[in-house]
């Protein structure tokens, strides 16, 4: 997807408890595939976390998550298919204007508020709320947030429209992508099929 480039001036702030790592409390210190140091300065990086809502319980769950340099995000993305590539770039490009949500977001009194960018589903619209599963992305530089094209959210509606775009290949990446950093049992596997890692 091809985006004018973005100059920070102000536009992050320290990274916020909500984009911590579950297991530890505290923020990923380690790239999932490198391992390189995430928090020192001039590391860039991205987070993402899949969230699962159990309405009967009234409990969020965190599926899986992981942070991963640009170096590494950049690599994985090359071995998925041309035309998955092609196909996810032109899904985003007709459903959203990506330069339009961020001016937009950026001129609310409060611009740097988490909620604010991840209150609704940058696809479809639908409030995170009534979301029963969604993923987050964001992307970061060493401890800070970063407020770029991302942060977003997207629900499962549009991860489940996005699924239909990829091919048999590039579903084989991201399988064995989730197989190798999560060693996920079959049955949680099963659950999480049609769960999309867009790096």
């Amino acid at each position: 997807m091809d985006l004018p480039p973005i100059h920070l001036e102000h536009e992050f702030e320290p990274l916020p408890p909500e984009l911590y790592c579950v297991a530890s409390g505290q923020p990923f210190h380690s790239c999932i595939t490198c391992e390189c140091d995430l928090l020192q300065d001039g590391v860039s990086y991205v987070l993402e976390k899949a969230v699962r809502f159990y309405p009967v319980d009234q409990v969020y769950d965190v599926a899986f998550e992981y942070a991963m340099c640009l170096n590494c995000a950049h690599r994985l993305r090359q071995e998925l298919s041309p035309d998955s590539r092609s196909n996810i770039d032109a899904y985003f490009s007709q459903n959203v204007d990506m330069v339009a949500r961020r001016e937009a977001l950026l001129s609310l009194p409060n611009p740097l508020r988490l909620d604010n960018w991840l209150s609704h589903c940058m696809i479809t619209g639908t409030p995170r709320e009534a979301c029963k599963e969604y993923q987050i992305y964001a992307q970061c530089y060493g401890k800070d947030l970063l407020y770029t094209y991302m942060p977003y959210m997207i629900s499962g509606e549009a991860l489940e429209e996005i699924q239909d775009l990829i091919s048999p290949h590039t579903r084989q990446i991201l399988d064995d992508f989730m197989d190798t950093h999560f060693g996920l049992p079959p049955e949680l596997r099963a659950m999480l099929q049609d769960r999309l890692i867009l790096i």
